[in-house]
């Protein structure tokens, strides 16, 4: 796989496979997954002359590099270009926020009840770990179409939405309930441990 802005799919793509086919006799690859421009919030292509680039080091030491990183990512299908701009990298600092405070409840708890070894979960339990695995099906096929904008965006959801808005709020009462509470940490440690080996392609320094 090569992987390239389409602006030079004439000058250089297209070079290297004439090129290699001169020289070697042989294709030097089989896919090209083109990403899009990046622009500014203005729609102008970013670009050092006009000085209208944000400095992507500056902006990992302000909000951190995963959301320098993702914000390069969602929102951007193959080939399409992308706005980007301090407000943007700042939305994604708040879900790497979001990461810590879920693994921190959740290994919380996980330390302070203890987990089972083979849980017997309850109907309840067992839907929401089918939810999971939905999720691991989705984002490992958008993965394998090269749509990384579609498996983060997938993830995004799920983390935020479902895993911290709706599973962990509902879970508040059963980890208080002496016969649900161990089932209940387990549940919720099995569920942080896939979304974090989910997102750290994405965003390997909070994950």
């Amino acid at each position: 796989v090569l992987e390239t802005g389409y602006d030079i799919l004439f000058f250089w793509v297209a070079r290297m496979i004439l090129m290699s086919g001169f020289h070697l006799g042989q294709v030097p690859f089989r896919t090209v997954f083109l990403h899009g421009l990046v622009r500014d919030k203005e729609g102008k292509k970013v670009s050092k002359s006009l000085g209208n680039n944000i400095d992507p080091v500056l902006m990992g030491a302000k909000y951190g590099t995963d959301a320098v990183r993702v914000s390069l990512i969602a929102g951007m299908a193959p080939g399409t270009d992308s706005r980007i701009s301090e407000d943007k990298i700042r939305g994604y600092k708040n879900f790497a926020n979001k990461i810590w405070n879920i693994a921190r409840f959740v290994l919380s708890m996980a330390e302070e009840i203890g987990l089972e070894k083979n849980p017997k979960y309850s109907s309840e339990d067992k839907k929401d770990l089918k939810e999971l695995r939905e999720t691991e099906a989705a984002v490992t096929k958008h993965l394998g179409e090269y749509r990384i904008d579609l498996a983060f965006d997938v993830l995004y959801h799920y983390v935020w939405h479902t895993f911290a808005d709706v599973l962990i709020e509902k879970s508040k009462s059963a980890l208080k309930n002496e016969g649900k509470r161990k089932v209940t940490a387990s549940k919720l440690y099995e569920i942080l441990a896939s979304s974090l080996r989910m997102l750290h392609p994405f965003m390997p320094f909070v994950t």
